[in-house]
């Protein structure tokens, strides 16, 4: 997946060497050479045998890896189309006796739960499900091949649960943190040669917590309560048997996690109220890792992602270790000289809601309400999302109301994964001339929201909310109608401009 590329193709290719179990991936290739990476106890496939019946496995990877994990690690590989690996190695498998062929993909989709009974487990390919992407990555792949090419999916990415059948192909994806499993039951027919797929079952998810609310069966107590109430907290079973965690694993991890259990629990600053994490809207997290690293940088204004955090903040006091789960990614404070106009380019294609909306630090943006389909621009971009053709920011100024002059220039303060063309901003990036950018200050992100917490101590307090209402950085609305017609006024100009013997474009 993306992520195991984030410290370097050493550190991977080191942990690859210590593994007990194969990697699979079939999609990663050499960028010169077009031959599959150099990777080592590496595959595209493997066979496995469950009694006589050989069970073939492909190993996939998000054609996302270049913009989601440090474009540096991976400038040496080349992520081939997903179609056209699966069917080269689903024919191979096939020629090698493979009577069942598996998918295991680091490659998502997002999918509504579906209406089942409260604790019903067992799914069958009839029951009502709900309805997944049809721009989802792993949606358009298992769409786009033929019949019978795979014949079960277990996926990951999108930190999703996923018990669906997907172009009649059944997927499971177990969340995020090891919460949940997913079982699939496939029944092979001896006599016909055959998988018998209306008895294909998918059983889950099934929770890996402790406990559960009885009524409730999930790791999440937060959820709504049924009507008959949650429950009492109860261990978790899975087929009559209580789930425990492994004796052997928890000896092995012992040491290491008492040798950085004080350095964990270390307190750096208190939480008054939980500071959450938000994609899809303003962000309380958000909001306090661009003003960290805008303070830290002095900056003018700062832009951080919304993929960049991993977990909220609960109520109290905030330790290194509840910090570090948030901020897990080892990225620099970024600097960019910018003039106006390109900081505009950059916020456009940063908020156009392909990644959710990043937060900001010195700015107001008015943005397009995300319920709303927004215009697209005919621009000249790239990029395989085609994030910059949508333009959903209508408005930005400084935070003081001050508009932002296009000629003047002002200081931008980032992380080097956004800079290096991550989230979709590889071409707005690519208008910054290399000696407007300081990639890296020398301080990681990280360390400087830990400086920045400990200056200000208390973090989220009534009086001084991360989002405040009264005045809110990111602002939703409906388009104006200038907003929506903009795109035909620019052709019209354009066509005129042509027809007067000015250069096209």
């Amino acid at each position: 997946g993306n992520h195991e590329f984030d410290f370097g193709l050493p550190a991977l290719q080191s942990r690859m060497t210590e593994a007990q179990y194969p990697y699979l991936a079939a999609n990663i290739q050499d960028q010169v050479t077009g031959a599959p990476a150099s990777f080592p106890n590496t595959y595209a496939h493997k066979i496995l045998t469950a009694g006589n019946l050989k069970v073939g496995i492909i190993g996939l990877s998000t054609l996302d890896t270049p913009t989601t994990t440090r474009s540096e690690n991976v400038k040496t590989l080349r992520f081939q189309d997903l179609k056209e690996a699966a069917l080269r190695e689903s024919q191979i498998l096939r020629k090698k006796g493979a009577r069942i062929i598996l998918l295991t993909a680091h490659v998502g989709t997002k999918c509504s739960p579906g209406h089942t009974s409260p604790g019903r487990l067992i799914r069958k390919p009839s029951d009502p499900q709900g309805e997944c992407g049809d721009h989802d990555e792993l949606v358009q792949l298992l769409q786009s091949l033929p019949a019978d090419t795979i014949d079960a999916v277990v996926s990951g990415h999108t930190h999703q649960v996923i018990h669906h059948w997907i172009a009649g192909v059944p997927v499971i994806q177990g969340g995020a943190f090891g919460r949940y499993l997913n079982v699939i039951y496939l029944t092979f027919d001896w006599t016909h040669k055959k998988l018998l797929t209306d008895q294909t079952r998918i059983e889950g998810p099934v929770p890996v917590c402790s406990q559960v609310f009885q009524n409730q069966n999930d790791c999440n107590g937060d959820r709504p309560a049924p009507k008959l109430g949650r429950g009492d907290l109860v261990p978790v079973k899975f087929h009559g048997e209580t789930v425990q965690p492994d004796s052997k694993i928890q000896s092995l991890l012992k040491p290491v996690l008492k040798k950085s259990e004080a350095e964990k629990n270390r307190v750096i600053g208190h939480a008054a109220r939980p500071i959450e994490a938000i994609r899809m809207a303003e962000s309380p997290l958000g909001n306090l890792f661009a003003d960290s690293i805008r303070w830290s940088s002095q900056a003018d204004v700062a832009l951080v992602n919304s993929g960049g955090i991993r977990a909220s903040l609960e109520e109290g006091p905030i330790t290194y270790g509840a910090l570090f789960r948030t901020m897990p990614f080892d990225n620099s404070i970024s600097i960019l000289k910018v003039t106006g106009q390109q900081l505009l380019l950059i916020l456009r294609v940063a908020e156009s809601g392909s990644r959710g909306f990043p937060s900001v630090s010195g700015l107001k943006l008015r943005l397009i309400d995300p319920k709303i389909q927004a215009p697209s621009d005919n621009l000249n971009g790239s990029g395989r999302d085609e994030a910059w053709k949508t333009n959903r920011l209508i408005s930005a100024s400084l935070s003081n109301g001050q508009p932002i002059q296009n000629k003047k220039i002002y200081s931008l303060a980032t992380i080097d994964f956004l800079v290096t063309g991550g989230d979709d901003l590889a071409w707005p990036m690519s208008q910054v001339s290399p000696n407007q950018i300081q990639l890296s200050t020398g301080v990681l992100a990280r360390e400087a929201m830990i400086q920045y917490i400990q200056a200000h101590t208390t973090m989220n307090s009534e009086t001084q909310p991360l989002v405040d209402p009264s005045f809110p950085r990111l602002k939703f609305e409906k388009p104006p109608v200038n907003h929506l017609n903009s795109k035909k006024k620019r052709k019209h100009s354009r066509t005129k401009g042509h027809k007067r013997g000015h250069p096209k474009g």
